[in-house]
């Protein structure tokens, strides 16, 4: 008799489980490996997403590479609309499969959409519950589809391949890092352009490359550059590998990898404008050297620090130059502002900032210590150049 109201108990407990009543089978879904949002000469969207095809994956080469045998291990599907959604609804229209973009990885943005404002169209992304805040975006000269046709030899799929080299060639943002960009006093926005470029003599592939940085003032593009001439917005975003190469003469080139790699920034105020000072330090590491210097000798060790600490002044001075021209504060000189004058900043500047940029002065000083030379201490294939 005892039995009883634990049966009863088990029975009631049946009816109020669900159980998994709306699930999903994996057989139903197109995962989105990436997307793509283009702006069309008549004011319509064009949404483009990058879908696995499963029956092509493994291919008689198995596991790696790109995938190619029997095929595109991949497909690229798009369509028009009014607004994102609209145009999403269009492309689910048509697909057998309901799209999911819960592992989507990197967000695309055309030229023209990027010219004319995206943040409306990026607006979709933070309402899906299934979208990654933590997905990359990029952008790209022309149109953004472009971008995901490519097919690249090292990964099965375009979007993959950005992620990577988003990731360790470039600098990275994320969905939450523009967003936060769009929406704090201080800060202007910026985008790593990628570009498909020809790899094979004949054309027969293409591959991404991370060819420079587009800058924003609020939403909308107003300056691009090459990752050459923005190489000084990297002391301030703390990305790693940095590295760079540095010529101490005729034939004596040297390429440099830094650690701890940080730059410093304190305000003040100078004659009735803000001053900046701008402290940039980092660890060098000698990871090649074309040359027949003996760094082991102290001479040759400080004249090498002293000509990074020169070109690093000289790649900083470049990105703040371009911020007083083009009034996109990429560095996010007005945040600093802010946290250390907040009553000034909230009084004067806030609302003017973009005002104030071409005002600004500042002061650069760079101290780089080399703290490794290599395994041997000078090119062993060359004897030392004494003149």
């Amino acid at each position: 008799m005892m039995r009883i109201p634990w049966m009863m108990a088990l029975l009631l407990s049946l009816v109020v489980i669900g159980g998994c009543w709306d699930r999903r089978e994996v057989n139903d879904m197109a995962i989105v490996i990436a997307m793509a949002m283009d702006k069309e000469p008549n004011g319509s969207y064009r949404l483009s997403v990058q879908v696995p095809l499963v029956s092509n994956l493994g291919g008689p080469s198995g596991g790696g590479g790109g995938g190619k045998s029997g095929g595109k291990s991949f497909y690229v599907d798009s369509a028009v609309g009014t607004t994102i959604r609209e145009a999403n609804n269009t492309i689910q229209s048509r697909m057998s499969r309901h799209l999911y973009y819960a592992h989507h990885r990197v967000v695309v943005i055309g030229e023209k959409l990027a010219k004319e404002g995206f943040s409306d169209a990026l607006d979709i992304v933070s309402r899906f519950p299934e979208n990654r805040l933590t997905a990359y975006i990029v952008m790209t000269k022309g149109r953004a589809i472009d971008l995901l046709n490519a097919e690249p030899q090292f990964e099965r799929f375009s979007g993959e391949a950005i992620r990577e080299i988003v990731k360790s060639e470039s600098i990275p943002v994320t969905i939450k890092d523009i967003s936060q960009m769009l929406n704090t006093p201080g800060v202007d926005a910026f985008l790593p352009i990628f570009a498909a470029v020809d790899t094979h003599p004949k054309g027969k592939s293409k591959e991404l490359e991370s060819v420079g940085i587009g800058t924003f003032r609020k939403d909308k593009l107003i300056a691009t550059y090459t990752n050459y001439e923005m190489a000084g917005l990297r002391w301030f975003h703390r990305t790693e590998p940095l590295t760079m190469n540095v010529n101490l003469g005729p034939k004596k080139i040297l390429s440099i990898s830094f650690q701890n790699a940080r730059a410093k920034v304190n305000p003040s105020f100078a004659g009735g404008h803000i001053h900046f000072n701008i402290e940039v330090h980092g660890s060098a590491y000698v990871t090649e050297n074309h040359s027949s210097l003996d760094l082991s000798q102290e001479v040759n060790s400080k004249l090498l620090e002293d000509k990074l600490s020169q070109q690093i002044k000289n790649d900083v001075k470049k990105v703040m130059e371009q911020i007083k021209q083009t009034k996109s504060d990429t560095i996010g000189l007005g945040i600093v502002l802010a946290r250390n004058f907040p009553k000034e900043w909230k009084e004067k500047y806030r609302s003017t900032w973009d005002k104030e940029i071409p005002k600004i002065t500042y002061q650069i000083k760079s101290k780089v210590q080399v703290v490794d030379i290599g395994q041997t201490t000078k090119n062993i294939m060359k004897e030392e150049d004494h003149s």
